[in-house]
């Protein structure tokens, strides 16, 4: 029986590790998903060049780190369509932020904008999960004017840590006590 506590700390760490799931927002006109996120928050205007608005939504204070108008690279941030168009009103892509992002900033912010007026929500703000270089979005026009997909920015606020997570090495200390523990019943 002990034998098999032994797997349980390091199913729990495997589980720890797993990225966040894409998260949808928007409203009855637009809808736009990204993964991997924390969270994700709307409003009006553009985001871009304006980091009060992401200062708004998530407090402190973002800089801006890389922004798009197009397929490419900028900074930190590469993004590469996989359908639609710029400009256009029903998009898919990948994102991918560079790892010396993480090597510098703890915390990140990937923004969409879709162009002002006939519709709500204007732009869209995701919290990126901690550490994660890479993963997809899509963004559909659902009704009303205007609305192509303009820019997408990447912001980014605080100190990169060089220190493991307290779960994780809570887990992994655990999994190494259970292994210890095993061998000395063996």
């Amino acid at each position: 029986m002990m034998k098999n506590l032994f797997w349980v700390p390091l199913l729990l760490l495997a589980a720890a590790n797993v990225s966040a799931m894409p998260i949808t927002c928007g409203g009855a006109d637009r809808t736009a998903t990204l993964d991997s996120a924390e969270e994700c928050k709307t409003g009006a205007g553009n985001t871009k060049g304006n980091g009060s608005t992401i200062n708004g939504h998530y407090g402190g204070s973002w800089s801006g780190e890389g922004s798009l108008e197009g397929n490419g690279s900028d900074s930190y941030l590469t993004t590469m369509l996989t359908s639609g168009s710029w400009g256009g009103k029903h998009v898919e892509g990948t994102w991918a932020i560079d790892n010396d992002f993480w090597n510098t900033f703890a915390e990140a912010v990937i923004s969409i904008h879709v162009g002002n007026g006939g519709g709500d929500p204007d732009h869209f703000a995701w919290v990126i999960t901690a550490n994660e270089t890479s993963g997809t979005w899509s963004y559909d026009k659902l009704q009303g004017g205007g609305g192509g997909l303009s820019n997408m920015k990447l912001w980014g606020r605080g100190e990169a840590t060089q220190v493991s997570e307290p779960g994780t090495f809570a887990l992994l200390s655990l999994a190494l006590l259970g292994f210890a523990f095993s061998r000395k019943k063996a």
